[in-house]
């Protein structure tokens, strides 16, 4: 096995005040071999777990479509978000602030680095019972992120990724941990 590369410096390079949303690092590491490279980190949420919400209903999960203007397109994503406690009341909080839904029974299913080359931060992926009485209007509840809202079979997630339509990292790792679970 290679041995772990040494951290030969570090300096922020970015970051809001207070660290709160995003700081951005140049950390330079010596390899084994003798040879440095210097490589970008980020951190966001001051590096607290994130939160992606795997929201159920009879059968159909929760996409929620908003404008990621990093890659210049409208997105059909999982509800998302910084990490403030803990994972689970993290996973409540994102899904009311988006949707206006408060959620039942949240749980832990795993947690995903989805960007192990950049991102810092790791992400809990927590299913979320909703309950069957609950009303979704579209995503207008919420926090005014979301400018649509829906709840898709498991045949429109599996045509949406397929399309490209689902094609969020977070989303798909999500995806790709609910499918363990049946």
């Amino acid at each position: 096995m290679d041995s772990e590369p040494e951290r030969a410096g570090s300096r922020r390079v970015y970051g809001d005040p207070d660290g709160r949303w995003c700081e951005v690092f140049l950390d330079t590491y010596r390899l084994p071999a003798g040879r440095t490279m210097e490589l970008h980190r980020v951190r966001v949420g001051a590096g607290r777990t994130g939160v992606v919400v795997l929201a159920r209903r009879d059968g159909c999960t929760l996409m929620v479509r908003q404008w990621r203007p990093a890659v210049g397109r409208w997105m059909w994503e999982l509800p998302r978000g910084f990490g403030e406690t803990e994972p689970a009341a993290d996973a409540l909080r994102e899904l009311a602030e988006e949707t206006g839904l408060r959620g039942g029974a949240a749980r832990v299913l795993a947690s995903v680095d989805v960007d192990s080359g950049l991102l810092e931060s790791e992400v809990a992926v927590v299913e979320v019972t909703v309950p069957a009485d609950a009303v979704l209007d579209g995503g207008g509840s919420g926090d005014g992120e979301v400018a649509a809202a829906r709840w898709w079979s498991r045949e429109e997630l599996a045509d949406g990724v397929r399309c490209g339509e689902v094609r969020d990292g977070f989303t798909l790792a999500a995806l790709g941990v609910a499918a363990m679970y049946g």
